[in-house]
């Protein structure tokens, strides 16, 4: 149609019958490969027949944020937390549901943001300690130095319980373990990664490893590939949101 001007117009056409599915938003880019590889996972796991029955999702890959364990360490926290907030509002405005913060490291951040975007973000950390205190496992918690000098699994109120289950590596191992994640976040170097979870879980002499790190979804992917009796056993909070989405969402 035209307007009084003689423009044209393009007539909406979109029928609301049709409304799209509910929508969950993904803050990545921390890394990128980790995030990509993620957004893969939520189509590998909720399998659909047609297109159209495929998860909706929001996939904000942005590596454009500082540091966040620089940030912790230095006291330097303010312009992540701007960033922080700045995007997820973003996420908000665009339609999302609920919001993925790819970035275990980032929820240390949350704390400082508005309370309707917190309510708004799914906890990663909350829902690997769900999965502990649910297997009666002991687990070695590998994260990023920023996470572990921050003690963001030990504020979560699921802590006190699942702590038992859980065992922290050495400095020293922590040290190594840290220098492998971003090796992971540059190059996605995942078999040396993969090498350094099994010779820490059989050092540790527990169950599995938790990913409390989200590079580790890049090892945890490339464990799947083996056969499930020689696969190390892990407890992986991205693995974890792609299972359950549709509930997730639906909230």
């Amino acid at each position: 149609m035209d307007n009084a001007g003689g423009q044209h117009v393009l007539k909406d056409t979109w029928n609301a019958a049709v409304a799209p599915q509910a929508l969950l938003g993904i803050v990545g880019g921390m890394g990128p490969l980790a995030s990509a590889e993620f957004l893969k996972t939520l189509y590998e796991e909720n399998r659909f027949e047609v297109e159209q029955e495929a998860p909706a999702c929001l996939l904000l890959s942005d590596p454009n944020v500082p540091d966040r364990t620089d940030a912790i360490v230095r006291g330097e926290e303010e312009p992540v937390t701007r960033w922080l907030e700045f995007t997820l509002r973003r996420m908000q405005n665009l339609g999302a549901r609920r919001v993925v913060i790819a970035c275990i490291t980032m929820h240390h951040f949350l704390k400082c943001v508005s309370p309707p975007l917190r309510d708004l973000t799914v906890s990663l950390v909350d829902m690997a300690l769900d999965e502990v205190l649910a297997s009666g496992k002991r687990w070695l918690l590998l994260t990023s130095r920023g996470t572990r000098n921050a003690g963001i699994f030990e504020r979560s109120e699921r802590w006190q319980q699942a702590a038992p289950f859980l065992v922290w590596p050495s400095e020293a191992d922590q040290d190594e373990l840290h220098g492998v994640i971003y090796r992971l976040k540059k190059h996605g170097e995942v078999a040396q990664a993969a090498e350094l979870c099994e010779r820490l879980v059989r050092g540790y002499g527990v169950d599995g490893f938790i990913a409390g790190c989200t590079e580790f979804h890049l090892v945890t992917k490339h464990l799947q590939l083996q056969p499930p009796q020689a696969r190390l056993q892990s407890i992986d909070p991205l693995f974890l949101v792609a299972n359950r989405m549709p509930s997730l969402v639906s909230r």
